[in-house]
């Protein structure tokens, strides 16, 4: 009954090791999707932060026309009614175009901001990414301990099943009458 054992316990001693291999390639291989899911991300992330400084660039362009052409209108309005460019009404060409430059500014520095986020997104992404692969190489190496734990397990418990069993020798003298040459243990 005893040695009937001896190749369960080798069976389920293999399984155990097999399963643990295999949970340690897959935690990799899961390590390796998410990193690549989260270089991804950053890309994208990268990309974004790109997307805000260009347009922050055409409105800060688009901004400065209207400046231009706002002030070209109040030069062309003084112009018109008589008034010298001198006093109060350079004053208010000053304010106005110091007002414009600080919008222009205010859009250059609201895109710098936003692309600032996003670079950080992707700075973050790259570090779960980097967290992930570790975390799939480390469970692939505790996975590989462990198999190694489950056949040394198995291998004892054989051992010691193997120990406890009767030894037995069987000589030509034991032959069982009317079978095909079996032999009985003494």
């Amino acid at each position: 009954m005893a040695a009937a054992v001896i190749p369960l316990l080798i069976a389920a001693g293999t399984v155990a090791t097999v399963s643990a291999i295999q949970q340690g390639r897959a935690a990799e291989a899961q390590g390796r999707t998410q990193e690549k899911i989260a270089q991804r991300n950053a890309d994208i992330a990268l990309k974004q932060a790109e997307e805000e400084k260009q347009a922050a660039a055409a409105q800060a362009i688009a901004q400065e026309r209207r400046g231009r052409a706002l002030i070209g209108e109040q030069r062309a309005k003084f112009a018109k009614s008589g008034v010298e460019l001198r006093g109060s009404p350079l004053s208010v060409l000053v304010e106005t175009a110091e007002e414009l430059e600080a919008d222009r500014l205010s859009i250059l520095r609201t895109g710098s901001i936003a692309a600032g986020r996003n670079i950080a997104r992707a700075g973050i992404f790259r570090a779960q990414g980097s967290a992930a692969k570790a975390r799939g190489t480390a469970a692939k190496r505790a996975s590989v301990l462990s198999a190694v734990g489950t056949g040394l397990s198995t291998a004892a418990s054989v051992g010691f099943v193997s120990s406890q069993l009767p030894k037995t020798k069987l000589t030509l003298q034991q032959r069982v009458p009317g079978t095909s040459g079996g032999f009985v243990p003494r």
